[in-house]
């Protein structure tokens, strides 16, 4: 992954950036960015494996196993409109 600074409007890469945002993509991506004079690029350090995107942490909330259970106090009939 790499950090790219755009030096230049860009805006085919799926998102608007102006001159000054920082993004982080993918290597490719950056240096595409990079080759096409719109922003550069620095190396990410690698993050260690407990701060990985992707894993659970302990403010995410519990899953409920039986999703067609419903807590009958959030039920359509019980709540406000």
């Amino acid at each position: 992954m790499k950090r790219v600074t755009f030096t230049d409007r860009c805006d085919g890469i799926g998102s608007v950036y102006n001159k000054g945002d920082v993004a982080v993509f993918p290597d490719g991506v950056a240096d595409a960015i990079v080759a096409a004079k719109k922003g550069t690029a620095e190396a990410m350090p690698d993050l260690p494996p407990s701060k990985v995107a992707g894993k659970k942490d302990a403010v995410d909330p519990p899953v409920d196993p039986d999703p067609g259970k419903q807590d009958p106090k959030t039920t359509p009939e019980n709540s406000k409109s």
